[in-house]
């Protein structure tokens, strides 16, 4: 079975997987608690690689950019150490987020699952890093800059600046003289949220001014419009807190995923269209389980390696 997830994770993460190759496995890591396992078991062999694989790239950045794709077989052949180690090195997409990408490992800061950091740019910018969250500093040039290569940040700019603070982010950025703002990407899409003061975005020639209490989202098909943001909703993580308002059950477990080790996974779909409001404590993650069984009578089921089994 471990086997058949890793030939799975190969197929998809050694060439250019499309979001029905995505949905098909999750539909396969659905199926039975035995599949769900068994990717869990696989994901952590790739996850074995973290730091070897980091220590790789940074003797040599060049290596972040290479280019490698090895046959399934290579990487599947049991006795080979260095085939799997290559293609740990060389995997740039990792599907469902089961282990980093060459370019979270490499990054300037990066946060691991439920750990979160502030880090000091300037004496003017500060930025918080969420769970599970890489930027890389960019120096030099007419503006200072920071890209998110994944997950979430939010930048606190306490005076006017003489040049803009800018968050590369996907195929845009966002830009503010004075301010604060949340930015996230993840799967491909990029939500900006302007707390207080005023923010730009542009992406695909297309750009867009955001007030305190407003959002936007983009992605590689162009930018949204400016609708109102539920503030309290998106920067309850700075408080260690995570807030759902009317969020589909399927939602609030993937969010929670991003912070706690291992994975919940729901077996039965129709569970996961049911809304829930509620308000978690990061540090307590763990009850969350034991809620969604009492409030939705649904049956849980722990597995090893932190795999939970939901409906």
């Amino acid at each position: 079975m471990t086997r058949e997830a890793l030939d799975w994770l190969s197929r998809i993460s050694l060439g250019d997987a499309t979001q029905q190759d995505l949905a098909g496995l999750r539909r396969w890591r659905d199926t039975s608690p035995a599949h769900a396992a068994a990717l869990t078991r696989a994901g952590d062999v790739w996850r074995a690689l973290e730091k070897p694989v980091a220590e790789f790239v940074k003797d040599d950045p060049s290596r972040r950019r290479a280019v490698f794709h090895p046959s399934r077989r290579a990487v599947l052949a049991g006795g080979s150490a260095i085939a799997a180690a290559m293609a740990g090195v060389m995997l740039a997409r990792p599907p469902l987020d089961l282990w980093p990408s060459i370019a979270e490992l490499t990054a300037d800061y990066r946060t691991g699952t439920g750990e979160q950091q502030q880090v000091t740019l300037a004496e003017t910018v500060s930025i918080e890093l969420n769970t599970r969250t890489s930027i890389a500093v960019h120096g030099g040039g007419r503006e200072a800059a920071i890209e998110l290569i994944s997950g979430e940040t939010a930048v606190a700019i306490a005076h006017v600046v003489p040049r803009p603070f800018v968050v590369l982010a996907g195929e845009g950025r966002t830009s503010s003289y004075r301010g604060t703002f949340n930015v996230r990407r993840r799967d491909g899409n990029v939500e900006v949220a302007c707390i207080d003061g005023e923010v730009s975005v542009e992406c695909s020639g297309f750009s867009a001014t955001l007030q305190a209490g407003q959002r936007i989202a983009y992605d590689q098909g162009g930018i949204g419009d400016v609708v109102p943001a539920d503030l309290a909703v998106l920067t309850a993580w700075r408080d260690g807190m995570l807030v759902f308002r009317n969020a589909p059950l399927a939602n609030v477990i993937d969010e929670v995923n991003r912070y706690r080790p291992g994975r919940i996974v729901l077996i039965d779909s129709s569970l996961g269209q049911r809304l829930v409001t509620a308000r978690f404590e990061i540090k307590r993650l763990d009850t969350v389980i034991g809620q969604i069984s009492q409030v939705f009578k649904a049956p849980v089921k722990m597995l090893p390696g932190g795999l939970v089994l939901v409906g």
